[in-house]
């Protein structure tokens, strides 16, 4: 697709891309792509997280503050 666009994916579909995406990165870790969809189809959560306890740090809200401000 050119432009980068972007796919919106049910809960199910989305499962079955992680779990794919797994056992061919387990399978061949050379495999960036399947690396990549993984991380794709499972970050968000951990992200929101990550963001989430650096706004109850200081040194989280300067890091986030730095980052808005680039």
């Amino acid at each position: 697709m050119i432009g980068g666009g972007r796919i919106q994916l049910k809960g199910w579909q989305q499962a079955a891309v992680a779990v794919g995406s797994a056992v061919g990165a387990l399978l061949d870790p050379r495999r960036a792509d399947l690396i990549a969809a993984l991380g794709e189809t499972t970050g968000k959560h951990a992200f929101e997280r990550v963001v989430e306890r650096m706004k109850k740090s200081p040194e989280g809200r300067v890091g986030l503050s730095l980052s808005i401000s680039l």
